[in-house]
């Protein structure tokens, strides 16, 4: 069988049917597809002239998704959006009307030490801090929560209880 090779207006429409795409995702994969610059701009503008493209929506619609599924720091998914070609201004924007929420630091925290029972405990607020940092949270915000719960003193919330 025969496959017909979509012309770039199909293509992009065939791309966003998936999910949203970024600007700069899609004129990625129109060079791949071997479009010339004129069909990529001709392609882009019009996509963008009827509201199929949006940075800054694609953007805020990332950042609520990824903040569902498993919680995230701001330094994860800034380096996410740059990945998928967003501007850095609208990447600073939707990340400041998003904060990395203790709460969800916490309930990481929680998570992993559910499932970490086994580390020595002299290990555990070096491991847990790495594990946190990893997922993009702020320094400060994880070694705050990382001493609430790694402290000696036996307090509420405290792992060594």
């Amino acid at each position: 069988m025969v496959r017909k090779k979509l012309k770039p207006l199909e293509y992009a429409f065939y791309l966003l049917k998936s999910r949203d795409r970024s600007i700069g995702e899609m004129k990625e994969k129109l060079k791949r597809r071997e479009c010339t610059p004129q069909e990529i701009n001709e392609t882009i503008s019009f996509l963008l002239e009827k509201d199929f493209l949006n940075d800054q929506r694609f953007a805020e619609n990332f950042v609520r998704y990824k903040k569902i599924i498993k919680p995230v720091g701001k330094f994860y998914l800034r380096n996410k959006l740059l990945e998928k070609k967003i501007p850095v201004e609208i990447i600073e924007k939707v990340l400041s009307e998003t904060p990395d929420e203790p709460s969800e630091i916490e309930e990481l925290a929680e998570s992993w030490l559910t499932k970490n029972k086994k580390v020595p405990r002299d290990k555990i607020y070096e491991k847990l801090s790495r594990h946190l940092i990893s997922r993009g949270f702020e320094w400060e915000k994880v070694r705050e929560v990382v001493n609430g719960k790694c402290h000696h003193g036996g307090g509420e919330g405290s792992y060594f209880t």
